[in-house]
């Protein structure tokens, strides 16, 4: 904050032409206009930041997708290897296992239905098509 009376480049206003309000108006101005380039390059830097995490996000999400199909595969593996190990019969492990994968399959399809409907905004189509009803009537 600049003490009273005292702004840089302030030339004391000629007789005629610019009043101290004048004067007072255009520091004002000024001072607008750099408190929102200030904030355009806050914006901007801030975007800059978010699209760099977004990458990161996005080959840190490749990455995790490889770890967990490859701790899948294991897991998968050990159990056909212990139902194996207990029937002696190397087809029903590997059944019980895609069974499994299946059973699993089918919930995340079930799962990933539920969400594709929430994502059609029933609740917001149903409302808007209420409200025409009403404006219509």
């Amino acid at each position: 904050m600049e003490p009273q009376g005292e702004r840089p480049h302030e030339q004391p206003a000629p007789q005629g032409q610019a009043t101290p309000s004048l004067t007072d108006l255009r520091y004002t101005f000024d001072a607008a206009i750099g408190a929102a380039e200030a904030g355009l390059a806050l914006v901007r830097a801030e975007l800059r930041l978010a699209r760099s995490s977004a990458l990161n996000l996005v080959w840190l999400g490749f990455g995790l997708v490889f770890l967990g199909v490859g701790a899948w595969l294991a897991t998968s593996a050990a159990i056909a290897a212990g139902i194996y190990q207990l029937t002696g019969n190397v087809f029903i492990g590997i059944a019980a296992v895609a069974l499994a994968n299946l059973g699993g399959i089918a919930w995340v399809l079930f799962a990933m239905r539920h969400c594709w409907r929430d994502l059609t905004l029933p609740r917001t189509r149903r409302m808007l098509d209420e409200a025409r009803r009403e404006v219509q009537a």
